[in-house]
């Protein structure tokens, strides 16, 4: 499989689709995306009077709320069957003249010579590889100043949606339980759904995560790498979600930030937070080097046991989880909360039971234990980053 377009479009999947039938419904997600460009720092009226172009809209959802901002709209959608829900739900909210293209190619065939003020592409570009190529297309189609937003799976966030296709597939592979696909994964995670708001059912989000080939290790992405690459085009850290911009600078507001010490001092501040986007609350606790070594590895061997069952990379994974509750009771004493040992001895027994091959017990664990079931990491990581001339 290619690309995640392709996987959709095989299993019929609209990701995105809400179905808003009425102006309320509209309304209520035009608040939600509100909210999600006030955690970004970006009022949503900096949208008015921009031209905007959206890679991968799907049905349109988002793009909906920009043309209620005020945003021209040039939408690049490869899949023909989203248009026509794109084009439906235009003319039904009465926005059709927001759209000045609708084009049917993918991101990497799309090619052009006007500049834009905002570049979109969430949910999909992680899994464009090399991440150098659509840093190069974004750049190519932003303006000087433009913002490019987009979302990416985080190499040490989405670590939790590693583990549940481990727990799913190890469980599968068992041959203890006489069903699969989508039944065992409602007799495994039923309760964990059904415990959070969702628009979706849990068919559809067993098919974009559990089943989905694009949630793996190879497509994850460290955020200090991605700092990094982006620092070679001139591409500059505006906001992201969860923070990676170094947030307690105490200096004259005049001092000039050149963008090498901005870009330092983000990438120190998100290296000491990896252990809070790996368990998916904001810790207090350090990540020192040796932390920061044994979740890596923790990653690896969990994403490899999605594929392979291995007793020695249980043995190690139990060890390496052990030695950090260790090094966080050393390192944070003083101040760590029992949340951080809650999630780190949740997926500890987990490892344990599946070391031990009790796969009933496994599922009741994962039907009724708390932690787990409050337990989602910090898979999706949302960032802006402005085409600006590096100082």
């Amino acid at each position: 499989m290619e690309n995640l377009f392709d996987y959709y479009e095989n299993k019929d999947i609209r990701p995105t689709y809400a179905a808003f039938k009425s102006l309320d419904q509209l309304n209520k997600y035009d608040n939600q995306r509100k909210d999600f460009f006030y955690k970004l720092n970006l009022p949503f009226t900096f949208f008015k009077d921009k031209n905007v172009i959206e890679f991968g809209p799907d049905t349109g959802e988002n793009a909906l709320v920009f043309a209620r901002w005020g945003s021209r709209l040039c939408l690049v959608e490869p899949n023909l069957n989203a248009h026509n829900y794109i084009n439906e739900y235009f003319k039904n909210f009465k926005l059709s003249d927001s759209i000045e293209k609708l084009i049917p190619q993918s991101l990497s065939d799309f090619k052009t010579l006007e500049k834009y003020d905002i570049v979109v592409a969430e949910g999909f570009i992680y899994t464009i590889q090399p991440i150098t190529s659509w840093i190069k297309k974004s750049k190519e189609c932003l303006k000087e100043d433009g913002l490019f937003i987009f979302s990416f799976y985080d190499y040490y966030g989405g670590y939790i949606e590693l583990l549940q296709k481990a727990i799913y597939n190890m469980v599968n592979r068992s041959n203890q339980i006489n069903i699969n696909g989508i039944e065992l994964a409602q007799s495994i995670f039923t309760n964990k759904w059904e415990g959070v708001g969702h628009t979706r059912s849990i068919n559809s989000w067993f098919m974009d995560v559990i089943e989905n080939p694009f949630v793996r290790l190879k497509y994850f992405i460290d955020p200090i790498t991605l700092m990094n690459e982006m620092f070679i085009y001139d591409m500059r850290l505006y906001s992201s979600w969860p923070i990676s911009k170094y947030p307690y600078s105490v200096n004259w507001i005049k001092k000039n930030m050149t963008s090498e010490i901005d870009l330092l001092q983000s990438i120190k501040f998100t290296s000491n937070k990896r252990l809070s986007h790996f368990l998916g609350y904001d810790s207090s606790i350090k990540t020192t080097e040796v932390i920061s070594n044994n979740l890596k590895k923790i990653i690896e061997i969990t994403d490899n046991l999605i594929d392979n069952d291995s007793s020695p990379e249980l043995d190690n994974i139990i060890y390496l989880l052990k030695e950090i509750i260790e090094f966080c009771k050393l390192d944070g004493s003083n101040y760590a909360h029992n949340e951080e040992f809650d999630i780190l001895n949740m997926i500890l027994s987990i490892f344990d039971l599946l070391k031990h091959n009790k796969i009933t017990d496994l599922i009741q664990f994962c039907q009724n234990d708390k932690t787990f079931l409050n337990s989602w990491g910090a898979p999706n990581n949302n960032a802006i980053y402005q085409n600006t001339i590096i100082n």
